[in-house]
């Protein structure tokens, strides 16, 4: 997708907007992550709230190469991801999901090469901001107008087609007009950015 190939442009989105992104970080930090596989890591945005090895895949080779230098690499598309059956101890993936044409093919897949645990964060459409996105990409935002925002049902009823819900946090609880703050995550789904953590079924 041609809006990825400017990842410069969309790492700004996270420095103009710090607040937002420090409550994500720490949403993704409270999901205790090691040794993953990043599915749309982009310029490994969320890379310093895991441990252990990180793998980085992307469709954009123009995001890829900005990663951290230290990691693994692989440009491929979510729907067809190129590992063995079981191949990974954790697959990860934030936001990237509304760009995704086929969510639960992806999640197939995501199933297949799963070892032990599998976390998604995303803004459902079913939020204020998944709201305010939804309108902003009706007037032509660079990002939102290619996204497809899914909601809260939505998420939880396609992963417990192929995985067991272990926990579920959340953040930005407020809206997207009142003054920004950062946020700790809180458990549940009330926020704007939820995080969900799996184990594949068997």
């Amino acid at each position: 997708m041609e809006i990825f190939n400017d990842p410069q442009g969309y790492l700004q989105w996270y420095k103009r907007n710090e607040m937002i992104y420090e409550s994500e970080l720490r949403a993704v930090k409270k999901l205790n992550l090691s040794n993953c596989l990043d599915i749309g890591a982009g310029p490994s945005i969320f890379h310093e709230a895991m441990k252990g090895k990180i793998i980085s895949l992307d469709i954009s080779d123009a995001m890829l190469k900005l990663t951290n230098s230290s990691e693994y690499k692989i440009q491929a598309d979510a729907l067809h991801l190129p590992l063995r059956d079981k191949a990974v101890e954790c697959t990860f993936i934030s936001v990237t999901i509304c760009f995704i044409s086929d969510v639960e093919k992806m999640l197939q897949e995501i199933h297949r090469v799963t070892k032990k645990e599998f976390s998604v964060c995303i803004v459902p459409s079913d939020s204020s901001w998944g709201s305010y996105y939804t309108e902003l990409g009706k007037k032509g935002h660079k990002y939102y107008s290619k996204a497809h925002f899914i909601s809260k049902s939505e998420l939880l009823s396609l992963i417990q087609k192929y995985f067991e819900i272990k926990d579920t946090i959340s953040t930005l609880t407020y809206s997207p007009f009142d003054e920004p703050r950062v946020e700790d995550p809180r458990e549940g789904i009330e926020g704007s950015y939820i995080c969900v953590k799996a184990i594949p079924k068997t």
